[in-house]
């Protein structure tokens, strides 16, 4: 059936307001067009909603029980369209981001913050992963935007780079290690070692490097966060190999960091979403936010 929005707007104005001209008026059409409207109608449907007298128009008996429907089907279509306007211009929504347990703890807080302040309609929830559970999150259509690690291209992930940070050992201050600028990579040999998950792409950016430089060394431990890590290292269980900006999540747990060389190592930070999703204004905004914050870093 082919009725359209037009001709039921035309119906509702004639059925409220009693005459085709005051209807047309309302509606910013001529008469004839309003006329040619209701027509059309009453033809699709196939049959009368109105009988026409010379001074009144008035529902038949079928247009009174078309009546209702007929309001409730423009009123549904006012509210999706104001829902679908609001959340073009921002006014309402939700947004979902996936973070390291690194950012989640020190720069995601604070723009979340600031968005919410100029978005106080948007709703915004932080789903703080390992590193490994990112990648699965945005698959899994769980998250809109993702900020973390990305080592390898990715047919499913478009990846936007926004910073790098090297990798530096973390150690307790009493270490040997820990009075130095900065020591090789060699020097982690004898050492035990906490390292994190196997699935986590900074594991994976160690383990290329310990294969370069000391493939004999294994891991004492393995952990999935990086609190975990640095609370162990505090404890006296070893030393561990985290961004240098992880110091940020050690300032109370009493550890050192040490500069890492002989290779330099880096990891790119970087935005994610899904290739084959586009972002709701929201989450467009947020992940602009984003950029326009480690741009000005």
């Amino acid at each position: 059936m082919n009725v359209t929005f037009r001709q039921i707007r035309a119906f509702l104005a004639i059925a409220d307001l009693g005459r085709f001209n005051l209807a047309a008026d309302s509606l910013g059409l001529t008469q004839s067009a309003v006329s040619l409207l209701i027509r059309d109608l009453e033809a699709e449907l196939g049959v009368r909603l109105f009988d026409r007298h010379t001074r009144k128009v008035l529902l038949t008996a079928v247009g009174r029980d078309f009546l209702p429907q007929a309001r409730k089907a423009m009123e549904d279509l006012d509210i999706a369209t104001r829902t679908v306007r609001d959340s073009a211009e921002l006014r309402q929504g939700k947004v979902t981001i996936a973070s390291s347990i690194l950012f989640s703890a020190t720069t995601i807080p604070h723009l979340i913050a600031e968005f919410r302040s100029r978005h106080p309609g948007i709703s915004v929830a932080l789903r703080d992963l390992p590193e490994e559970e990112i990648r699965p999150a945005l698959i899994r259509n769980e998250a809109d935007i993702a900020l973390g690690t990305m080592v390898d291209e990715d047919a499913e992930i478009l990846a936007t780079v926004v910073s790098q940070d090297r990798l530096a050992l973390t150690c307790r201050p009493d270490h040997p290690l820990a009075g130095q600028d900065r020591i090789g990579w060699q020097a982690l040999r004898g050492e035990s070692v906490i390292l994190l998950a196997d699935r986590n792409p900074l594991r994976r950016i160690v383990e290329r490097t310990l294969a370069a430089v000391a493939p004999e060394l294994r891991p004492t431990y393995d952990v999935r966060f990086s609190t975990t890590a640095i609370g162990m290292v505090a404890a006296g269980l070893g030393v561990t190999v985290l961004p240098e900006n992880a110091r940020d999540l050690g300032s109370g747990a009493q550890v050192s960091t040490v500069a890492l060389v002989g290779p330099v190592v880096t990891r790119d930070i970087c935005v994610m979403q899904h290739k084959q999703r586009s972002l709701s204004p929201a989450a467009e905004h947020l992940k602009q936010m984003i950029l326009t914050h480690f741009g000005a870093l």
